[in-house]
């Protein structure tokens, strides 16, 4: 009935509808937002996320470590002060 524009554009008034009441909507003496905030700002809470940005990074440093092993000193990518053998191009002939 509505076709897709239709459908999205309710869809969207149904989350705006829902986010306002997320905010603006008293649950007891405070708005839902006002719960999450005070519930993720606990010294627990906080402490879990800062061991999640550590666990995160470990693993950052794990799968880095993996796709992109280090070179060692014993063997270079190449050896310092070698150049590349490139092949001449050949010379055009002018025709003056």
């Amino acid at each position: 009935m509505f076709g897709i524009a239709g459908r999205r554009l309710a869809e969207s008034v149904v989350a705006l509808f829902a986010l306002l009441g997320f905010a603006y909507v008293p649950l007891g003496r405070k708005t839902a937002l006002e719960h999450s905030r005070e519930i993720f700002t606990t010294p627990a809470a906080l402490n879990a996320w800062h061991e999640l940005e550590a666990a995160a990074a470990r693993l950052r440093d794990k799968l880095l470590e993996t796709v992109m092993p280090e070179r060692t000193a014993e063997a270079p990518l190449a050896p310092s002060g070698a150049k590349p053998d490139v092949p001449a191009l050949p010379g055009r002939k002018h025709g003056h």
